[in-house]
């Protein structure tokens, strides 16, 4: 729920008079597995540490806007 509310205010802010808040946040995509279905356990390992890195990565922007949003 809470993203929901933080991706809400962020297009309200983009709208606004003063979208210049939203422009200090990395809005870029953040990169996960692209490589074909895992075939062997080696690819697998990989194919998770990339899975993870790029969660991790989006977690970190999601907090950097809900902190932005509350201040």
């Amino acid at each position: 729920m809470a993203r929901c509310l933080i991706i809400c205010v962020m297009l309200l802010a983009g709208c606004g008079p003063d979208p210049s808040a939203l422009s200090m946040l990395d809005l870029a995509p953040c990169p996960g597995w692209m490589g074909a279905a895992p075939e062997t356990e080696g690819q697998l390992a990989r194919a998770a540490s990339a899975e993870r890195a790029g969660r991790l990565c989006a977690n970190e922007k999601l907090e950097t806007a809900a902190e932005s949003v509350r201040h």
